[in-house]
């Protein structure tokens, strides 16, 4: 069914004159005409009734008049939603996240990006650095906020901002009530941590940091989310470093103590496939840096 053809039987069914529909039409009423004759021999039916005074609907076209405009309303609305598409203003943004960034950063961002676009969709996933890295060159998300990252080839990675890392630990531990820890205290400490196999890279950096200060870091217990993390501490299984974004995870008996090293900081990335962002992907950059400051690539 040709679109533009019951484009053009709408508007002679609405002017009920050939020549005002051609005029309404910006077109000539010869080509107007054949194409109305063209619609009628596809739909093998009259449409108008047509004498030299008049033009009337026939019953075949007072009965396809509604359903033309229907069909032409779906139409322009979709193309309407693909040109809002093309503009970053409706789609869906697939976006990947490490599980820290769910406690501040996600909420603060999702809401805002809400706000200036409320016709996108989200589609939401936990993942590590590291499987956001995979993730974007499979396709299978257009966004990630990570980390760190190991063999990002084909990945470009934007800094938002360097976070400060806390001591989680028990309301009895010797570090509890301290008011500030050194990554030199942690030696011989039973740490949880994040698992190594699903994160290397972080566990690279935070291995890497307490090496530098005669620690090592070789957790205990590991696991995927910090909910089941901290659930540990709390028990009074071992200590966690955590970025400070967490600690509006607060469960009985948890204690965040400030880590005084200079180094004790991670940073926030936005991991995107290298090359022009999509439109959706760069509003999300946009967001970012109104709400953390100019980004730069890390």
């Amino acid at each position: 069914m040709n679109l533009q053809r019951l484009r053009y039987f709408a508007a002679v069914a609405e002017e009920l004159h050939f020549g005002r529909a051609a005029d309404r039409l910006h077109m000539s009423q010869p080509p107007l005409s054949q194409q109305i004759r063209l619609l009628e021999h596809e739909l093998d039916a009259t449409l108008f009734d047509r004498s030299t005074r008049r033009v009337t609907l026939t019953d075949a076209g007072a009965f396809l008049y509604p359903e033309a405009v229907r069909l032409l309303a779906a139409a322009d609305g979709v193309e309407r939603l693909m040109e809002q598409r093309r503009h970053g203003q409706a789609g869906t943004l697939r976006v990947g996240f490490v599980d820290s960034a769910a406690y501040e950063v996600m909420p603060r961002v999702l809401a805002e990006y809400r706000r200036r676009r409320p016709r996108v969709d989200f589609e939401l996933h936990t993942l590590s650095s590291d499987e956001q890295v995979k993730a974007l060159r499979a396709g299978r998300i257009d966004l990630g906020i990570g980390r760190a990252a190991a063999d990002a080839d084909g990945v470009e990675a934007t800094l938002v901002m360097h976070e400060r890392l806390l001591l989680a630990a028990s309301a009895s531990h010797r570090l509890a009530a301290s008011g500030a820890a050194y990554l030199g205290d942690l030696a011989g400490e039973p740490i949880i941590g994040f698992d190594r196999n699903v994160s290397p890279s972080l566990h690279a950096v935070l291995a890497g940091m307490l090496s530098a200060q005669g620690a090592a870091y070789d957790p205990t217990i590991e696991a995927t989310e910090y909910t089941t993390i901290l659930g540990f501490v709390a028990a009074g299984e071992g200590v966690a470093i955590v970025p400070a974004s967490v600690q509006t995870f607060r469960p009985p008996g948890l204690y965040y103590v400030p880590i005084s090293d200079a180094a004790a900081s991670v940073p926030l990335l936005l991991l995107t496939r290298s090359g022009e962002p999509l439109p959706l992907v760069a509003q999300a950059l946009d967001v970012v840096a109104e709400l953390y400051g100019p980004a730069s690539t890390a």
